[in-house]
């Protein structure tokens, strides 16, 4: 079905090319006609005017033999439209945090006291630094995640509590997300400032696996 429904959009293209070149033969006859009745003051106007007509003429054409192009190759290779849909769907499952998630990254491993504004600035880093997918330890963070104070030695995610020591696991390019994290200066400095009894640690990891955020 794919392939047939590729042939008939290139054979579109084709024919519409067809009759912009014809329409544009039918255009120069009119004008050599109505040549021969113009003043030497409108016929500059007119040539002006089928210079601008020829130059767009000419790049709607370029436009559409690319767009050909491309028609030609998706149906030859078996792709197109639906191939390009597919790939935008499961970026935006990977962003909501619907689907499960595995890839390279770093974690940040906190043992010690935390608290929910603190890991909500930590999460804010790191997607800041590209981070695709982050969860705190089994808990996924999607874009409409809050954190809360949970009971002795937990923090609330997203209505669940998650018990210390944490790890805060994030997919993304990992040596970017690392200098990210670990510069002079940066959000895991500040927090050891902050949080002197608390020890931190950022590994580059070569592969996490994420879950897919917690239903409602």
């Amino acid at each position: 079905m794919r392939s047939r429904t590729g042939a008939l959009a290139v054979g579109a293209v084709a024919l519409f090319l067809g009759v912009l070149v014809v329409s544009q033969l039918g255009s120069r006859e009119a004008y050599s006609r109505a040549l021969q009745q113009e003043t030497p003051e409108s016929l500059t106007r007119l040539i002006a005017d089928l210079n601008d007509r020829n130059r767009a003429l000419r790049e709607e054409i370029f436009d559409l033999r690319l767009s050909l192009d491309r028609a030609q190759t998706g149906v030859a290779g078996g792709r197109g439209s639906l191939e390009e849909a597919q790939r935008q769907l499961e970026q935006l499952e990977v962003f909501s945090a619907r689907s499960r998630v595995a890839g390279p990254g770093i974690a940040v491993k906190i043992d010690g006291g935390f608290d929910e504004r603190a890991l909500a600035d930590l999460v804010n880093e790191l997607r800041n630094a590209g981070a695709e997918a982050i969860a705190v330890n089994d808990a996924r963070v999607g874009p409409r995640s809050w954190f809360a104070a949970g009971s002795p030695g937990t923090l609330v995610v997203d209505a669940k509590e998650v018990r210390g020591p944490w790890s805060v696991s994030a997919i993304g390019a990992s040596e970017v997300l690392y200098v990210a994290m670990t510069r002079t200066g940066g959000i895991v400095g500040q927090f050891e400032v902050i949080y002197q009894r608390t020890r931190f640690a950022v590994t580059r990891e070569t592969t996490l696996d994420l879950p897919a955020v917690s239903p409602p």
